[in-house]
C-alpha cells in the first residue's frame, strides 16, 4: 500500500481540464514529479487532458508536457471526447473486474468522469473514489455528473491546496525561490522546465491570471488530491514536496 492506494490491483485516474488556469499544467508536473519517484514506480495510472466541465476560457494545449511527465499514459479529451470517455469506462472496469478500485485525482470538472463511470455496470459504481478538493470545480460540473458522482461513487472532498493550515498541503506560493531546484533536477526539471514556459506564457493574456504564477510563484494546487491517495497530504506545502520530488 502506498498511502490508500494498492499497488497491486488499484488504479490512478488524473484527469486535467486545463481550461483556463495555468495551475494544471504545474500539477501535471506535480504527478509526474511523484510517478518518477523510485518509491511510486509501481503505480498504474492513466491521465486525461481537457476533462473540463462548463467553464469558458482557452483550453491550454500542452501535448508535449503531458508526454514528459506520462509517456504515452494520457489520453485527449478534448480533441477525442468520447474516445477518452470509453478508453477510461475500460480502463477502470478491468481493473474493478479484477478486485481493484479506481482513484480518481480530480484536477477539474467531474463530466469525464462521471460519462466514464456511467458506461460502468452500477454494481461497479461505488469501486471508483473521486477526490476533489475545489467547490469551484464542482460548480463547473454539470448537475447530472455531481449527481453521479457524489450519490454513486466513493466521493472524497479534501480542502483546498490554495490556502495553508486547512489540513491539506498549500500547493500554491507566490514564492519563486523553489524553482531552482525544480528546474535542475536532471529527472523531474525537463517537466517542470515546460510548464514554467507554458504557464508563463498563457497566464497573461487567460481568462483567468492566476496571482501566484504572476508573481513567479507556483501554483499546482491539483495535486492535494494525489497526496490525499498517496498518504502524503501531510506536506505543509511547495518547499516539502520539493525536497521530496525533486533530488537537487
Amino acid at each position: 500500500m502506498i498511502g490508500l492506494f494498492d499497488t497491486s490491483r488499484d488504479l490512478l485516474v488524473a484527469n486535467y481540464d486545463s481550461k483556463p488556469d495555468v495551475d494544471d499544467l504545474q500539477a501535471v508536473a506535480g504527478l509526474g514529479s511523484v510517478l518518477k519517484h523510485p518509491d511510486f514506480a509501481c503505480v498504474d495510472y492513466i491521465a486525461t487532458s481537457g476533462a473540463y466541465g462548463s467553464q469558458g476560457g482557452e483550453y491550454l494545449v500542452a501535448p508535449e508536457l503531458f508526454d514528459l511527465a506520462f509517456g504515452d499514459n494520457w489520453l485527449d479529451a478534448h480533441l477525442r471526447r468520447g474516445e477518452t470517455i470509453d478508453r477510461l469506462a475500460s480502463r477502470m472496469q478491468a481493473t474493478i473486474a479484477a478486485g481493484g478500485r479506481v482513484w480518481v485525482a480530480e484536477a477539474g470538472q467531474s463530466d469525464v468522469t462521471a460519462a466514464a463511470v456511467e458506461k460502468l455496470p452500477r454494481t461497479m459504481w461505488t469501486s471508483v473514489h473521486v477526490v476533489q478538493h475545489s467547490y469551484w470545480n464542482e460548480s463547473m460540473s454539470s448537475k447530472e455528473a455531481m449527481q453521479t458522482v457524489v450519490y454513486n461513487t466513493r466521493y472524497h472532498r479534501v480542502q483546498d491546496g490554495n490556502f495553508p493550515d486547512n489540513g491539506s498541503p498549500a500547493f500554491n506560493t507566490e514564492d519563486g525561490s523553489h524553482w531552482q531546484a525544480l528546474l535542475s533536477d536532471p529527472v523531474v526539471g525537463p517537466i517542470w522546465t515546460e510548464a514554467k514556459r507554458l504557464s508563463d506564457y498563457h497566464n497573461p493574456k487567460a481568462a483567468y491570471v492566476n496571482p501566484a504564477v504572476a508573481a513567479g510563484g507556483l501554483d499546482f494546487s491539483d495535486t492535494v488530491e494525489v497526496a490525499y491517495i498517496f498518504g502524503f497530504g501531510d506536506m505543509e506545502g511547495v518547499g516539502d514536496f520539493v525536497e521530496r520530488f525533486a533530488d537537487n
